[in-house]
């Protein structure tokens, strides 16, 4: 008869994790929703510089990007939507039309480039087990989609997320680093590439558990609040690469 129980090292993942969601969640009921280093530093979370040019070496560790050649550009016409803020008048409405647009030109580029399809696949939110990935009142946060290695036991997953929330390039925001830790938690997916939609200013962050912290590593902000097709297509070229990365090497010290 096949066993069920859980190997030592994913229990100790398991243990880990649950203390710092745990312990970090309480920062919600004491109103800390911008979070500088010394903060993060508390519940062992470090933050580190990331950069989405492909040969840089703060370049993403687990996560490559989508380099087929003709990828079509985002315009209106071909992503087939308009793109405007102006008409905006709530701000957590940015980070749903930026959403709403980003998500569209994936679409299209997962139809025209089906070989994305063989790599990457969606379930919706709640069919993960992700437990809560939302704040529904002010400052809100939410996830809006989730996308996992579709026929390999490979630890990575990809989301896209919003926040009403600015951030520099100082700090982190709670509703990012909760959205990380129940992701991991939940199915032990210890590499997280995560698109934070913060208002008009998004930006992306990869995470993952190194065995004694969590370690995210940010890009610097990028300024949506007018249809940049360059920086558009670079989001969408990471969010649609292949997962990399010797993963096999994670080992959890408590």
């Amino acid at each position: 008869m096949e066993s069920n129980t859980e190997s030592r090292d994913r229990y100790t993942l398991r243990k880990a994790l649950t203390l710092l969601e745990r312990d970090f969640s309480s920062l919600e009921d004491q109103g800390y929703y911008t979070l500088d280093e010394t903060l993060l530093k508390r519940y062992h979370i470090q933050k580190e510089p990331l950069s989405l040019r492909c040969n840089d070496s703060l370049a993403p560790k687990f996560f490559g990007p989508f380099l087929a050649q003709g990828i079509p550009e985002p315009t209106e016409e071909y992503v087939d939507r308009d793109y405007n803020t102006a008409r905006l008048t709530l701000s957590s409405e940015y980070g749903r039309l930026i959403y709403i647009y980003l998500q569209s030109y994936i679409r299209k580029l997962m139809i025209d480039f089906p070989a994305v399809r063989r790599v990457w696949s969606s379930n919706q939110i709640g069919d993960y087990g992700f437990g809560n990935l939302y704040r529904t009142f002010e400052p809100e946060f939410g996830t809006l989609s989730i996308f996992h290695v579709a026929k390999a036991a490979r630890p990575h997953i990809k989301c896209i997320m919003h926040n009403d929330l600015n951030a520099d390039d100082s700090h982190l925001l709670y509703g990012e680093v909760l959205t990380v830790v129940r992701i991991i938690l939940g199915q032990l997916k210890q590499k997280v590439l995560l698109c934070s939609l913060n208002r008009q200013r998004p930006r992306v962050i990869e995470a993952y558990y190194d065995g004694q912290k969590l370690v995210l590593r940010h890009t610097k902000s990028y300024d949506f609040t007018n249809l940049d097709k360059a920086e558009f297509k670079t989001f969408a070229q990471w969010f649609l690469g292949d997962p990399i990365g010797d993963t096999s090497k994670t080992v959890v010290r408590i």
